[in-house]
């Protein structure tokens, strides 16, 4: 793994608050970041990777809320969460664009099919992709898994 690939493992597993090997278990880490690559200057996504060393940490020494407050990197931070969890990118906010630059791949839209079905959504609610991952013959008959005596827990 190279070590730009590894820096954004590690800014992705902050950011989602899954490990790393849970992320790269979804095969789509080098498709996010090329993805980035594609849509985000380069010297902003390398900024980005670069973030959580560098980045003063706010006063519980956290540097994630730096970084989600940063005017330029925020908004990155937040669209690599996205990604992670809907298989999505978000267009960057019309400001950054102005004040950044603008590409013409920065559109709201699904990465891929596999990017939807591995989505980490599924995976903090317990649930799967409608239409791509069945649960099985008969799993509608079964309680939802953390339901106490039937009942169903409500997210």
């Amino acid at each position: 793994m190279s070590e730009r690939l590894a820096s954004f493992m590690a800014l992705s597993s902050a950011l989602t608050g899954f490990n790393a090997m849970r992320l790269h278990a979804t095969d789509l880490a080098e498709t996010y970041l090329s993805l980035l690559d594609q849509i985000v200057p380069i010297d902003i996504v390398n900024d980005l990777l670069d973030s959580l060393r560098e980045l003063p940490a706010d006063r519980d020494g956290e540097p994630l809320p730096a970084i989600l407050r940063d005017p330029q990197l925020g908004p990155i931070a937040r669209n690599v969460i996205m990604l992670w969890y809907c298989g999505t990118w978000q267009q960057l906010p019309a400001g950054w664009r102005t004040a950044f630059g603008a590409s013409p791949l920065d559109k709201t839209h699904l990465v891929s099919g596999a990017a939807y079905q591995a989505g980490l959504q599924w995976l903090a609610a317990g649930a799967h992709p409608p239409g791509a991952k069945q649960q099985g013959f008969g799993a509608w008959a079964l309680a939802p898994a953390g339901g106490r005596d039937g009942e169903r827990d409500i997210l």
